[in-house]
């Protein structure tokens, strides 16, 4: 059984270029919506199409409560709420899959003219896993590596699929529009952007590209670097000593997935003690 993994995210999907267009009861939402849906149905008939027999979506972007469910097939399970991967879950992903599919990804924090360029939350300046700086890409790549999974296709913007290009050789990318600035690019017809991805997909499960898993050598050493702040101080208190330099948290584990998990479950301690969204928060709402 050919079982492929799509974790989604709205930054980098077709047409978006500004923090209204993805951010839940903003003027614009709900055209993120329908450009998310739009790259997500593609992917998933191109995934069919390829032969693909079963499909997990894991909705990343925001409360992750992004996906119209009356337009998923029957053989595709979605995953929704963004519950937070612990050590022994990584949202359904396991060995059993044949590979992740990234769409709609963003560039990481700092990349220049990156679309909404962000790593998870707004206030983490970087992510270092085992040395190498890494945003989301490289952060859930590392994850389904875990796994012995590779990451097989890239969607979102110039900045993000050269990002992915660049940890993961052999990766298919797709580029549906391309970078200009923090809130500005190039963007393409709906119908050039989902007939690229429609076709990677398939391509995907008939001719898989030649990217492997990202296994870490070695167990996972994770630096989070935070910008100064209100949810950069109430870190400090959760992970006292393992808090360098007084903005970067250094986390060891046996691998990439324990150590975000760790990261992530104080992360949700400090917010509901600074009020839930207070900070910590998205600042253009992704994952």
């Amino acid at each position: 059984m050919k079982k492929y993994m799509v974790r989604c995210d709205m930054e980098g999907a077709s047409g978006v270029v500004s923090p209204e267009q993805v951010i839940p009861g903003r003027r614009e939402y709900e055209f993120g919506c329908r450009m998310l849906m739009a790259d997500l149905m593609a992917v998933l008939q191109g995934l069919g199409e390829g032969g693909a027999d079963e499909v997990v979506v894991y909705d990343k972007h925001f409360h992750g409560r992004n996906i119209d469910m009356t337009r998923i097939p029957d053989h595709v399970r979605v995953v929704c709420g963004r519950p937070p991967y612990v050590e022994e879950w990584a949202g359904e992903l396991d060995s059993s899959f044949e590979g992740v599919i990234l769409l709609g990804f963003p560039a990481k924090a700092g990349t220049e003219r990156g679309i909404l360029a962000h790593s998870y939350d707004g206030d983490i300046r970087d992510i270092r896993l085992n040395g190498t700086s890494v945003g989301e890409v490289g952060m859930e790549a590392a994850i389904a590596g875990d796994f012995g999974v590779p990451v097989m296709l890239v969607t979102g913007d110039t900045s993000c699929v050269n990002e992915a290009s660049d940890l993961i050789p052999g990766v298919f990318g797709v580029v549906v529009k391309d970078s200009l600035g923090a809130t500005s690019g190039v963007c393409y017809s709906l119908g050039v952007t989902t007939g690229l991805i429609r076709n990677a997909a398939e391509k995907v499960v008939k001719q898989p590209p030649s990217a492997g898993p990202c296994r870490l050598d070695g167990e996972a050493r994770l630096e989070v670097e935070l910008k100064d702040g209100r949810f950069c101080d109430g870190m400090k208190e959760a992970f006292g000593e393992r808090m360098k330099e007084g903005t970067t948290i250094v986390l060891e584990a046996a691998g990439a997935l324990e150590a975000w998990a760790e990261y992530q479950r104080q992360k949700q301690q400090v917010l509901r003690a600074l009020g839930g969204e207070m900070a910590g928060a998205e600042p253009v709402g992704g994952g």
